[in-house]
């Protein structure tokens, strides 16, 4: 999972750029970048680490002037967690300097690289992006037909901003896996991720970028929007609105929160027979699930947790190393709250188990009665091979153990989840929208063709 968005018409390029991927941060904290074009030669700069360490007032006030900017932030999923890695990618090719910034995996990857290779390219990088450079490059026409015959090759998840001269484009999988928005500040489009990153730099937001759409901009203008590839039916990801994205953001005409809040309320229903002394998050993801259960049941919404807020996300750490010192330094358990108490505790999902095991124990040891664990999603049986790491079912702890066996590891009075029917229920804000998800992970149904090597 990535996070990335585009500016474009704008002085302040590179510093509005910089305040949207910091907005994205949650969405990759392993490296960042941005490229700049629009006054001098084009330029990217990107490393390793979180935003707010890398793009100080030098870097871009002095070395990224431009009025033309695109960034990413990264976490890994299919290739090498390193520098060479990092996005934005800048190539100079027959069409000038272009740069390209990906969220999502593209799943026939292997299939067109190897093709690739045959006609002599050279790959520099083991990320998936890499390939729809070389196939730019290898491309002729305009620039847009350029863009839409590459997309057309390619198969699984992409949400794209690109990046030549003054001109910005923004790009979509025909399936819509990965969201993206479109949204204006002043005279200047933009292109982000999520739409709390367009507010925050003080934009508003428009609309979604659609499925297999392609919208060219260039000084203050769309110049061009397109459907270069339909589909029968969108399937945006589900665990987007589970755990991914922010709680401000808008998917499917409602925030965030507002669909975690009816996970909450869907639960509290399916679990009307559990009586508990208090209903508390473990943050930040399970909160408005929890205030949601709590208003409905209502059993008392407490917050059991001191959170350590210099401590990263759990989840998109890439190792399972990392992630275990990092659960166990971001929450501690506030005994006063827990002690003596029946618990029901409110996550968002539970992919490997490991992280909840540990909360689970400190809990105990802080003197918890009971524990019920409720998650606001269903059980995640299924690899995800559209950007999210979890790429075989070895990892997922649901996929290999039944409900009972579960309990016992994680030693908890009872486990819940929050069924399928009713989360796709709290994600629609109404019925029309219901068919409109990838819940593959969930169900093991893969809503496109997935390749041996993806």
């Amino acid at each position: 999972m990535c996070g990335i968005i585009g500016i474009e018409n704008n002085e302040n390029a590179a510093v509005l750029a910089s305040a949207g991927l910091l907005t994205l941060q949650h969405r990759g904290e392993e490296s960042a970048g941005i490229t700049i074009s629009g006054r001098e030669k084009m330029r990217t700069f990107k490393a390793m680490g979180l935003v707010s360490r890398i793009f100080n007032e030098e870097i871009l006030l002095n070395k990224l002037p431009g009025t033309v900017a695109i960034g990413h932030v990264r976490y890994t999923t299919s290739s090498k967690s390193s520098l060479i890695n990092a996005q934005p990618f800048q190539i100079n090719c027959i069409h000038g300097n272009i740069s390209v910034a990906h969220n999502g995996n593209i799943t026939n990857f292997s299939k067109i690289k190897e093709l690739l290779l045959k006609k002599g390219a050279i790959f520099n990088h083991t990320s998936d992006t890499e390939i729809l450079l070389h196939l730019i490059a290898m491309s002729k026409g305009s620039l847009t037909d350029i863009i839409a015959n590459s997309l057309r090759k390619l198969e699984g998840a992409f949400s794209l901003v690109i990046l030549k001269d003054r001109t910005l484009i923004g790009a979509r999988d025909s399936n819509g896996f990965r969201p993206l928005v479109l949204g204006k500040i002043d005279n200047s489009y933009i292109i982000s991720s999520e739409s709390a990153a367009v507010e925050v730099i003080g934009g508003k937001y428009i609309r979604d970028v659609k499925p297999g759409e392609i919208i060219v901009i260039e000084d203050g203008q769309i110049k061009k929007s397109l459907i270069y590839k339909k589909t029968k039916r969108q399937t945006s990801c589900i665990f987007e609105q589970v755990y991914f994205s922010r709680p401000d953001s808008i998917m499917f005409e409602q925030t965030v929160k507002e669909a975690r809040v009816k996970m909450g309320e869907y639960l509290a229903q399916q679990m009307k027979n559990i009586k508990a002394d208090i209903v508390m998050p473990v943050p930040d993801t399970g909160y408005f699930a929890a205030l949601g259960f709590s208003r409905t049941s209502g059993i008392l919404f407490e917050n059991g947790f001191v959170r350590n807020h210099y401590v990263g996300r759990s989840f998109i750490k890439p190792s399972q190393n990392l992630r275990n010192l990092t659960a166990t330094l971001k929450l501690r358990p506030i005994g006063e709250v827990v002690s003596g108490k029946e618990i029901i505790l409110i996550d968002d999902s539970i992919v490997r188990g490991t992280t909840s095991k540990r909360l689970i124990n400190v809990l105990k040891e802080a003197g918890a009665k009971k524990i019920h664990f409720a998650l606001s999603c269903p059980t995640i049986i299924g690899p995800c091979y559209y950007g999210i790491d979890t790429p075989s079912k070895e990892h997922l702890i649901a996929a290999n153990n039944s409900v009972e066996k579960i309990i016992k590891y994680l030693n908890v009075d009872s486990l819940n989840f929050l069924s399928l029917d009713n989360l796709v229920k709290a994600c629609s804000s109404d019925n029309k929208k219901s068919d409109v998800f990838c819940v593959a992970c969930f169900t093991g149904k893969y809503p496109t063709k997935i390749s041996k090597s993806a």
